[in-house]
C-alpha cells in the first residue's frame, strides 16, 4: 500500500467480526481500504481539500438513477462505506429521508471519525443485514443503492433473484435500484445483468470510458423515456448533481443497450428459508463466495 511517489500514512487499522479496515492519507486524500485474501479494495475516498465533492468514480456514476427519478422523497441505502454519497444526497437534497444499512458498527464509527459523516433526524443509520432489514422494516422506498461489499466481494446473499424480489417489494410502484457491479474485473457481470432483468422491466449500465466502474440502474415500471427527455431531467437537477453527471458518456447505452450482454445462470438463494439468519450470518463473516467464485480486484 505504499509508493515511491505517495507515501501513505496509515491513521488506523481495525478489525472487525466482519472486515479488516485500514483508513490511510496520501497528500491530499484520505481513504478507507478493505482487506481481504490478501489483497486491498479500496472503499472510500474523499480530498481533503474539497470534502463534499464525489472523489471517486462509482460513486458519480451511482447518481445515475437521479435521471429516472429527481426528487425523491425516500432513499434506502445498503452499505454505507465513507458515508459520501448519503452525505452528498442529504446535502443537496435536504428534505429527504435517507436510511442507511451498515452491518459493520466500525465502518459507521470510522465514517464519523474520519469522513465527516453525520446522522441527523433525515439521515439515519441502522447496524442489520441489508437482506434482512429489508425482509423486516417493511418501509416504502422511491429508490434503493446497493452497494455491500466485505473485502472484494458482495456477500452472496445480496445478489440472488430472491434479493432482488426483495428489494422490488420495498420499492414504491416508479421506484428503482442502483447497485454498484464494481467494473471490468467483475467477469459475472452477465449474470448479474440476468438476474436482475428476472426482477426488472428495464436494466441500464453506465460506465465510465475506462470501464474502472460499473453501474447499474434497474427501473421496476419501464415507462420508456425517451433519451431527450432523461437530458431534459438532468437539466432540471439540483447543480451540484449536474456537475458530478455532465461527465456521462454513455447515456446512449439507456436506449442501445450495454456491451453487458445477458447470459449464464440467475444467482439463486443458496439456503432454505429457514436458515436465512444462518446462511447471513455465514456470509457476512466468512468468505461471502467461497462456494461461488466473484473474481473481482481492486480499481481506483
Amino acid at each position: 500500500m505504499t509508493t515511491e511517489t505517495q507515501p501513505l500514512k496509515i491513521l488506523t487499522r481495525t478489525r472487525s467480526p466482519f472486515n479488516d479496515i485500514f483508513v490511510i492519507e496520501r497528500e491530499n486524500l484520505r481513504e478507507m481500504w478493505f482487506q481481504g485474501n490478501g489483497r486491498f479494495y479500496l472503499q472510500t475516498r474523499i480530498d481533503l481539500d474539497r470534502p463534499g465533492d464525489l472523489a471517486l468514480i462509482y460513486t458519480r456514476l451511482l447518481l445515475a438513477p437521479l435521471i429516472w427519478s429527481p426528487n425523491p422523497s425516500r432513499i434506502l441505502m445498503i452499505g454505507l462505506g465513507g458515508g459520501v454519497l448519503p452525505r452528498f444526497l442529504n446535502e443537496v437534497y435536504p428534505d429527504i429521508e435517507i436510511d442507511v444499512v451498515e452491518v459493520d458498527a466500525r465502518v459507521t464509527e470510522l465514517a464519523r471519525r474520519y469522513f465527516g459523516f453525520k446522522e441527523s433526524p433525515r439521515l439515519q443509520v441502522f447496524e442489520d443485514d441489508g437482506r434482512a432489514f429489508v425482509k423486516q422494516r417493511g418501509q416504502k422506498y422511491d429508490m434503493v443503492f446497493l452497494d455491500a461489499f466485505k473485502g472484494g466481494s458482495v456477500p452472496y446473499h445480496l445478489k440472488t433473484v430472491e434479493f432482488y424480489r426483495e428489494i422490488a417489494q420495498s420499492l414504491n410502484e416508479e421506484g428503482l435500484l442502483a447497485t454498484n457491479l464494481y467494473g471490468k474485473n467483475n467477469t459475472l457481470k452477465p449474470r448479474d445483468r440476468k438476474t436482475l432483468e428476472a426482477v426488472f422491466q428495464r436494466v441500464s449500465f453506465f460506465e465510465d470510458a475506462e470501464r474502472v466502474a460499473t453501474v447499474c440502474v434497474a427501473v421496476l415500471k419501464d415507462e420508456g423515456a425517451a433519451l431527450e427527455a432523461l437530458w431534459k431531467y438532468i437539466s432540471n437537477l439540483p447543480e451540484n448533481v449536474q456537475q458530478n453527471l455532465s461527465w456521462l458518456e454513455n447515456m446512449d447505452m439507456i436506449e442501445s443497450g450495454s456491451l453487458i450482454e445477458p447470459r449464464g445462470s440467475v444467482f439463486k438463494d443458496d439456503f432454505e428459508v429457514s436458515e436465512f439468519f444462518k446462511a447471513v450470518q455465514r456470509n457476512n463473516q466468512d468468505d461471502p463466495f467461497f462456494n461461488h467464485s466473484y473474481p473481482i480486484r481492486n480499481s481506483s
